[in-house]
């Protein structure tokens, strides 16, 4: 993920978008423009923080489910900060095996990783652009962790959101697709139209409390052609609330008009 910038203010130099996630996880890698930078968003929209907290709630359901069918290899691009019940959390409570790679080129993520992951041999953290699917696959630390032989799952949890289709992001999937094994998956979640978020890009705008978080909203339909040539786990793309709720989760009365969809692909 790529930082955004401030509005001119000296005390909220170079927010970003993992370091306001990380805040609204209940993280503690974050820094003070993070947070004044999260909490001016969410006087103007604050359903985001719900939002960012579902899909973490998301991964860990996913991350359970492959590690219930056997994969032990996660490739999590534009990953943030891995803290909080991130991949290898989950998946090495199931398997301390399970080895993890985690993508993401915000400075600020590449330095809080350091520390994070720096006694967990089986995780590491690629400095690299997801937008270069060669510059991923081919990083040493890459290839000393995923062997693409093997059933791997890659993780596109609120990642294409921020890439825009001028960056053509199916070419970029399809990319990571070909280079995995049979029997790999491919997971995303994805902003879907809201207009609840239009009017608080706006009004966050017209209220001059900086730089928005940029997001390129797709729907159901356009989702559905990122997982060409793979066989949709069910319940299929669906709200990201009710990708296999856990037996507790509050879903709510209509999880239909939730925003943000999801879905899990298997390579035949």
């Amino acid at each position: 993920m790529l930082p955004v910038d401030s509005a001119g203010d000296p005390d909220l130099r170079d927010p970003s978008i993992a370091g306001v996630h990380d805040y609204w996880l209940g993280g503690r890698y974050h820094s003070d423009a993070d947070r004044d930078f999260a909490d001016r968003t969410a006087i103007v929209a604050p359903q985001i923080p719900y939002l960012v907290r579902t899909q973490r709630a998301l991964l860990g359901r996913m991350v359970r489910y492959l590690a219930g069918r056997g994969i032990r290899q996660f490739l999590d691009l534009g990953s943030g900060v891995p803290s909080v019940g991130h991949v290898h959390e989950v998946a090495q409570a199931i398997d301390p095996t399970a080895r993890v790679v985690y993508v993401d080129t915000d400075p600020d993520v590449v330095a809080y990783s350091k520390d994070l992951l720096a006694l967990n041999d089986n995780v590491a953290l690629v400095d690299a652009d997801v937008r270069d699917p060669r510059q991923v696959l081919d990083a040493p630390e890459t290839r000393r962790l995923l062997d693409l032989d093997q059933p791997t799952a890659v993780l596109l949890i609120a990642t294409l959101q921020h890439i825009p289709d001028t960056d053509d992001p199916a070419h970029m999937v399809t990319a990571y697709r070909d280079a995995l094994s049979p029997g790999s998956y491919l997971a995303l979640s994805h902003y879907g139209p809201d207009e609840y978020l239009v009017s608080g890009q706006k009004l966050f705008e017209r209220m001059h409390l900086g730089e928005k978080l940029e997001v390129t909203v797709r729907d159901p339909e356009s989702l559905r052609v990122l997982f060409a040539g793979l066989d949709l786990v069910s319940p299929g793309i669906v709200p990201v609330v009710s990708w296999r709720p856990d037996p507790d989760d509050d879903i709510g009365n209509n999880p239909e008009r939730h925003p943000i969809h999801a879905g899990l692909g298997r390579k035949p």
